[in-house]
């Protein structure tokens, strides 16, 4: 069973590396976009056209990165079997796309705000920011649909569609301000179409930046642990009997999850039923959720309930004795208690005594 759980997260492993190849083709054709973009410049100066085409060129080498970065952790991880924890180099790669992201279009938009230019963008230089807001688009959507394909969540591939639709954005407002500069005749439009696209950009990529960072330390966003527990929840609800969650605690390793559950049971189960329900649901979890590597499950007595208790020896002798005498005590009186030891209970002591079925809740 612990051998067809470690081939089916091998299978996922292989899937996502499929789905990441989405990534090289976004690599490549940011390459060739952003070598347009220079020639554009180099042709005819100008700050949107410069500040586009080193845009298009961070996506280049930080998406190629990233790729190479998850198929040589997904290579390891095959090879090394459990350390999963390779993964999370995944991780550490979106947070640096994103933080080099960030920089770039940041110091792309400062130049073009405090540079002084002599008039507009020559408006025939507005078809390079609109075409690759196209491209942008068309990319983002064959991201997308890979991600559909593949059917697991992956970190990397969702951080380049978002980034994707955040440039679309970017480029098609650029084109525009450079139409709108033409007509008018001042930079004016330019400069405040730059000015708000960077606030927008900067905002969207510190938090897929703090979203990495979460991933890279192993903590799961509340929302992606809301969307686990669910799936947990149906995949319970749809092939077992025990569905009463006492605790879930997700691990991330970036697209992939680990998770610990306990799950409240009858008392009365004896260890060995207790076991392969334990060891059938983990491999649930493994099979039908796409995202979960590994699974641990502890099955825990339910609140409020007891095992059965076979009363003690020494009670059944003393209810058994029969009464002698004429009621008045021939024993000596008991020595007083220590102070501090509480008194010793009989073996017919109620809930919560000696025995008691149901350990403390965690």
């Amino acid at each position: 069973m612990v051998g067809m759980a470690r081939r089916i997260a091998v299978r996922k492993i292989l899937t996502a590396t499929a789905a990441l190849r989405s990534a090289y083709t976004v690599s490549l054709a940011s390459l060739l976009l952003s070598a347009a973009g220079l020639a554009l410049y180099t042709w005819r100066p100008s700050g949107v056209v410069l500040m586009e085409s080193f845009v298009w060129l961070v996506e280049a080498m930080s998406f190629g990165g990233l790729a190479l970065a998850f198929k040589v952790a997904a290579s390891r991880t095959i090879v090394y079997r459990a350390r999963y924890e390779i993964l999370r180099i995944e991780s550490l790669a979106v947070l640096l796309a994103a933080l080099a992201s960030l920089a770039v279009s940041l110091a792309a938009a400062t130049r073009n705000l405090f540079h002084d230019s002599s008039g507009p963008t020559p408006l025939l230089l507005a078809a390079y920011p609109l075409a690759s807001g196209a491209a942008s688009y068309l990319l983002e959507r064959l991201s997308l649909r890979s991600l559909d394909r593949a059917g697991i969540d992956m970190v990397a591939v969702r951080m380049i569609a978002k980034k994707l639709g955040l440039d679309t954005v970017f480029e098609v407002s650029g084109g525009l301000a450079v139409v709108a500069s033409n007509m008018i005749g001042t930079v004016l439009p330019e400069k405040a179409a730059v000015a708000a696209m960077s606030v927008y950009v900067a905002y969207s990529l510190l938090g897929a930046a703090r979203e990495a960072a979460m991933h890279l330390v192993g903590v799961v966003p509340r929302s992606e642990y809301l969307s686990t527990f669910s799936k947990v929840e149906a995949v319970l609800r749809r092939y077992s009997r025990h569905q009463r969650i006492r605790r879930l605690r997700v691990e991330s390793y970036g697209t992939f999850r680990e998770v610990e559950l306990w799950l409240e049971a009858p008392p009365d189960m004896t260890l060995g039923e207790a076991h392969r329900e334990a060891m059938r649901i983990a491999r649930l979890l493994v099979h039908e959720i796409p995202e979960i590597l590994r699974a641990l499950v502890v099955l825990v007595p339910e609140r409020g309930r007891e095992a059965p208790r076979s009363p003690r020896r020494g009670s059944g002798r003393a209810a058994a004795r029969p009464a002698t005498g004429s009621g008045r005590s021939s024993r000596p009186p008991e020595a007083p208690l220590q102070r501090g030891r509480p008194p010793r209970r009989s073996g017919a002591s109620g809930p919560g005594g000696v025995g008691a079925g149901t350990p403390p809740p965690p």
